[in-house]
């Protein structure tokens, strides 16, 4: 072999080696370089417990004492209880049987006022204790069954049972609207009561359109802290609340109103179907939307003299004497109607337990405290003072929590299915630890539930729905919402084009190379 044979190889090598080095420096580093930093950052998500997720399969457990004069009385009863509910999927009910105190009994039987007797009850069982219902007998009753604003109810003999059920059905667990609450379809009550939340402002607007005309003897601060104030501190365990008040002057409105006869007087009606115009105006104009609480508003508008009493009507039917109208998710709107003595004098002083009574009537729907419809052989005693009812803050902490965890797992749900769709969204660490906490929430908050410990299940659920929101609506999510991958290929394409056509005619010399044969011919004379 010559010289220059040997020259022409070396110079071959040298030129073989680099374009392979070049390749190589471009596929082993290059490529790789550029996919680590072009892809999406996501935190690992745990899809596979989103996806398990049953909503329609909680279930909360209740405990449920009945207390009879006899062994044979507290077994029947607890036996057809048990036979009523057994059926439920939603509440389970955990029930004990006992056989009152001869002592206790006495008492009960000798004393003519249940409330004397409920107090009788309270001294020897934890009536206070969340999530417990007693069931006890008393025979000096004049209906079948007795419930009080504790969690106790009165029943006379086995012949009540069917009414007990009834009023444990309607008035104290109502699983119609606790499965209601745990679904996505919205029922009646759903339609009505606020969305959970952490917490909620209580705003009560005094709306007087003619100040100039008259002046109103009425303290909304005093009203709203010794009224509002008194029922949603038994809440506190729910959601925390804040308490405003205001005065909207000069806000005049239009009822388009006629003049009837209402109870043999002259009154300007108003129709209902112009009364949302109204919550327009106040809405404009009562400045609550200064915070991501939820609003509950209680508006009082006092009627001009020359339109009072307004009376609201459907069709040719009057409303009651208390003219008020609710709007779901809202709030309430009470009529002031100065009496015409009231205009000749120019005061006019509001009957602040009517009105207040009334928002308090209102306020207890849109918090999820439903109306309870009259049952045959039952009353339900009246509410001797502003705060719920025992029970009934108990079926509050159990709707909220079914609530709240069904809305969680709906977030968490969407919000894995919208990953999975779509790849360029960014998960980063935040994002990933709101969603872990909501899982684990779940499961904390589903097997307090399950055990009965109502006030925890709450918090958990709670802290569970918190944490779902905030994930779902993290704004980092759409960061490269705008950068999808057609795009990202739109622009790298053009910038290494260029430079793999040189790469890729390259292979085939390199590869011939590799295998001994030449790669080019030398020409000849």
């Amino acid at each position: 072999m010559s010289k220059h044979d040997t020259k022409l190889e070396t110079e071959e090598a040298n030129r073989m080696w680099a374009s392979a080095s070049f390749v190589g420096v471009l596929i082993i580093i290059g490529l790789p370089l550029w996919w680590k930093t072009t892809e999406v950052y996501r935190v690992a998500l745990p899809y596979d417990k989103i996806n398990a997720f049953d909503t329609d399969s909680h279930y909360i457990t209740t405990e449920l004492t009945v207390l009879a004069n006899d062994d044979e009385t507290a077994q029947e009863v607890a036996r057809q209880i048990e036979r009523a509910f057994r059926e439920s999927d939603v509440i389970k009910l955990k029930i004990r049987k006992q056989v009152i105190p001869s002592k206790l009994q006495h008492l009960l039987d000798s004393v003519a006022d249940e409330q004397e007797a409920l107090e009788d009850i309270g001294a020897a069982f934890d009536i206070k204790k969340h999530n417990t219902f007693y069931v006890v007998q008393r025979k000096p009753l004049y209906q079948d069954v007795w419930v009080g604003n504790e969690r106790v109810a009165f029943f006379r003999d086995v012949k009540a049972c069917s009414t007990i059920i009834q009023a444990l059905e309607k008035w104290i667990y109502e699983p119609s609207v606790l499965i209601g609450a745990r679904s996505e379809v919205a029922d009646a009550a759903r339609q009505i009561r606020f969305p959970s939340g952490p917490g909620y402002h209580v705003v009560l607007s005094v709306v007087h359109p003619n100040p100039q005309q008259m002046k109103v003897n009425f303290n909304p601060r005093d009203a709203i802290e010794d009224y509002i104030g008194s029922f949603v501190d038994e809440l506190s365990d729910l959601h925390n609340f804040t308490l405003k008040s205001q005065w909207l002057h000069l806000l005049d409105f239009d009822f388009e109103a006629t003049e009837v006869r209402a109870a043999g007087a002259a009154a300007w009606a108003v129709r209902r179907a112009r009364l949302p115009l109204l919550l327009t105006r106040l809405e404009g104009r009562a400045a609550t939307h200064v915070s991501e609480w939820p609003t509950l508003n209680l508006a009082l508008y006092v009627a001009p003299c020359h339109r009072a009493p307004l009376v609201l009507h459907d069709e040719n039917e009057i409303s009651p004497p208390v003219q008020a109208f609710m709007s779901p998710k809202w709030g309430g709107v009470v009529f002031g109607n100065p009496t015409p003595e009231e205009c000749q004098e120019r005061v006019y002083t509001p009957p602040v337990n009517l009105i207040m009574g009334t928002f308090l009537s209102q306020l207890r729907k849109l918090l999820g405290i439903t109306d309870k419809a009259a049952l045959a052989r039952a009353r339900l005693a009246a509410a001797r003072r502003v705060a719920p009812r025992g029970w009934e803050r108990d079926a509050l902490l159990r709707l909220r929590a079914l609530q709240q965890l069904a809305s969680a797992e709906t977030s968490l749900k969407s919000l894995a299915k919208l990953l999975g769709e779509i790849s360029n969204i960014v998960i980063n660490d935040e994002v990933g630890a709101s969603i872990n906490l909501a899982v684990s929430s779940i499961h904390l908050a589903t097997e307090h539930m399950e055990r009965g410990d109502l006030l925890e299940a709450h918090r958990f659920s709670q802290q569970a729905f918190l944490a779902a929101e905030t994930a779902f609506m993290e704004p980092s999510l759409l960061a490269l919402l705008y950068f999808p991958d057609d795009q990202k290929y739109a622009i790298y394409i053009p910038l290494f084009l260029p430079i793999m056509f040189p790469v890729v005619l390259s292979l085939k010399n390199l590869l011939l190379w590799f295998r001994g044969k030449p790669v080019h011919k030398e020409k000849t004379d």
